[in-house]
């Protein structure tokens, strides 16, 4: 995997990690996904979840700062993460 930029949000008391290309900016990617609507069709809500971290990732560990969100890495926490929705996804039928 080329580098790619990484942003943690926690819209619902659980931490997820979402991973995008470099060409878009950290607080373009948080703003874009604070206007997203979280549930089902019909029972739906917005969060508007802060970011709690941000950096870079090679698809392996994350590292780095986002300079847009005045965010540093929690580079051992954030690979953590990383790794799980990894494993979450492989095990996806």
């Amino acid at each position: 995997m080329n580098q790619m930029k990484y942003v943690v949000l926690k819209p619902d008391n659980k931490e997820l990690i979402f991973i995008f290309p470099k060409s878009i900016d950290h607080d373009k990617f948080v703003e874009t996904m604070k206007a997203m609507r979280y549930g089902s069709r019909s029972n739906w809500e917005r969060l508007y979840p802060n970011p709690i971290s941000a950096g870079f990732t090679d698809g392996k560990t994350c590292f780095g700062r986002s300079e847009t969100l005045s965010l540093d890495s929690r580079k051992d926490v954030d690979t953590a993460l990383l790794n799980g929705a990894q494993h979450e996804r492989s095990e996806t039928p």
